[in-house]
């Protein structure tokens, strides 16, 4: 017996709860059809006028197919459950049940009330059909509790104030920083951000009731000028400050700095936000759970990557904006590169799917457009894709240090080795202190080591490792660089700390095609291995 849980999030399972949940959003879309059809049985026809109504018979015949073999994959022994001839696909009755609802009681969410909240598939003839479900199956109307409401529609204020100006420049550089900080934090988040210049406040707008306020003053010095950065509360209580050197100490790099500069501000935002909750009485609401699962998605571990999923679904419940959706493709792509498995996560939901989707609802999106760059290069997509896909990111969002790490990875893979050396600096520079530091230090290495300056690579991997013991990536580079290097005793340490972790692993995995260094083996260290 495997049951089917139609209201709220998508699920299904069997006899002792094992999850049988198909990863394929068709496969789901073809379970909900018939677990909703009298006897759970649809024509094959009609099936694939639902989800293939945009291909002729032939390719819709083919597409349902394979998607009934990927459905009797995730079945697993509970195969046969799926029947299937020439004309109808279904369910058998007596081995398949519909969960009793979940409406019966007070949901924890009002998605929790919605048939099949979480199935959204591309295809207009579906679409139709799903809403006319949902209207049908809908629970009838209940008492709503306005105070969680209220919680779900609350959303963080920032106010960028410009305090004491010194000239032109001072103002036009602050007006830089605030500009792009903005671009930034609404790309992570769905912010309320005003701007207020010179001693005029906006007018009519009282202090954010849940937010910040972030000043930047332009202090004059014997040699130039100064930029003083605070974060306060709006009763002015300062969580945080900063001194950055002014005009004066600009040079041609005076773009990369001022950028350094915001990435640092933003970074500092983020974290008042995430320590300083109960200071603010900021109520749960998307930006916090994004923000809390931006921050536990770089520890890395299991148990954190699974807690950062959560978090980020969360989020996406209170406030469906598709970066959530990308962030959370990039943790998959990282718990894989960590622990060559995503398994361990509660939602069976694929990279790819989740990348596309980002996309297509936010073409504009800098994290959007970088992850799907990564996981398209990563998935053995079109590389030139890839490098376009990535140079756009950065030019959506110039403070993004993930987005200009992945273009660094992005450039070396194509063999422009300079300018991806180049680009890995500048997300390092815009790492500053962050939780992603590590993450961006192993970019480095990579950079460093298709440079052939394998002792700066060397240098940027031991820094990760400090900084993350258990990050696994830069252990893997080591062992080729340290067997390059000819230095036995650092290469029987690597190999030590890495064994611990994968009791199976040996230098020839470095050679597998499935095991998560694809970049090494586009680069000539691979040779240390190979020879």
């Amino acid at each position: 017996m495997i049951s089917l849980r139609i209201y709220g999030r998508f699920r299904l399972t069997g006899e002792n709860g094992e999850d049988l949940t198909p990863k394929s959003l068709k496969a789901r879309g073809v379970l909900a059809m018939l677990a909703l059809a009298p006897d759970h049985c649809r024509a094959r026809e009609w099936l694939q006028d639902k989800l293939w109504s945009d291909r002729d018979s032939k390719q819709g015949s083919e597409s349902l197919r394979q998607t009934l073999t990927i459905i009797r994959r995730a079945l697993g022994e509970y195969a046969h459950i799926l029947r299937s001839d020439r004309e109808k696909v279904s369910l058998d009755p007596r081995q398949f049940a519909i969960e009793p609802s979940q409406a019966s009681s007070f949901p924890r969410d009002e998605s929790d009330l919605e048939l099949f909240s979480d199935l959204s598939i591309r295809d207009r003839e579906f679409e139709h059909w799903i809403r006319n479900q949902r209207l049908s199956w809908a629970p009838s109307p209940r008492r709503i509790d306005n105070s969680s409401n209220s919680r779900r529609l609350t959303r963080l204020a920032i106010f960028f104030r410009q305090e004491g100006i010194v000239d032109d420049n001072s103002e036009n550089t602050i007006r830089t920083i605030f500009s792009l900080t903005t671009a930034s934090l609404l790309d992570f988040s769905d912010f309320q951000i005003f701007h207020e210049f010179g001693l005029m406040p906006i007018a009519g707008q009282p202090p954010p009731t849940h937010g910040i306020v972030v000043s930047i003053a332009a202090v004059s010095a014997f040699t130039g000028s100064l930029l003083y950065a605070a974060i306060r509360h709006p009763d002015g209580r300062i969580f945080w400050t900063k001194t950055f050197a002014g005009n004066s100490s600009f040079s041609a790099r005076e773009g990369e700095l001022i950028c350094a500069i915001g990435a640092e501000i933003l970074e500092a935002i983020l974290n008042v936000f995430r320590t300083r909750t109960e200071d603010l009485c900021i109520p749960d609401c998307a930006a916090i759970f994004a923000n809390r699962g931006r921050s536990l998605l770089f520890q890395i571990d299991r148990n954190s990557l699974a807690a950062a999923d959560r978090q980020l679904q969360l989020a996406y419940q209170f406030r469906p904006a598709p970066q959530y959706l990308a962030w959370r493709s990039f943790l998959r792509n990282l718990a894989n590169f960590q622990h060559r498995t995503s398994s361990f996560l509660d939602d069976p939901i694929d990279i790819e799917t989740l990348a596309r989707e980002a996309i297509h609802q936010a073409p504009s999106s800098a994290i959007a457009l970088s992850v799907g760059a990564h996981i398209e290069y990563l998935s053995g997509g079109s590389v030139r894709n890839s490098l376009l896909l990535a140079r756009r990111a950065v030019g959506f969002d110039p403070l993004n240090a993930i987005t200009h790490a992945i273009l660094s990875n992005t450039e070396l893979v194509t063999g422009n080795f300079v300018e991806s050396r180049r680009l890995a600096l500048v997300a390092l520079d815009l790492a500053g202190s962050g939780d992603h530091r590590s993450f961006v230090e192993f970019f480095c290495c990579m950079s460093a080591a298709a440079l052939g300056d394998y002792q700066v690579a060397i240098d940027h991997a031991e820094t990760a490792l400090f900084l993350r013991p258990r990050f696994r990536a830069p252990l893997r580079y080591l062992i080729a660089l340290y067997k390059h290097a000819g230095r036995p005793a650092d290469l029987q340490r690597v190999l030590t700390r890495l064994r611990a972790v994968e009791p199976d692993f040996h230098i020839g995995r470095l050679l597998d095609s499935n095991y998560p260094v694809t970049t090494l083996r586009r680069i000539r260290l691979i040779e240390a291995i190979s020879n």
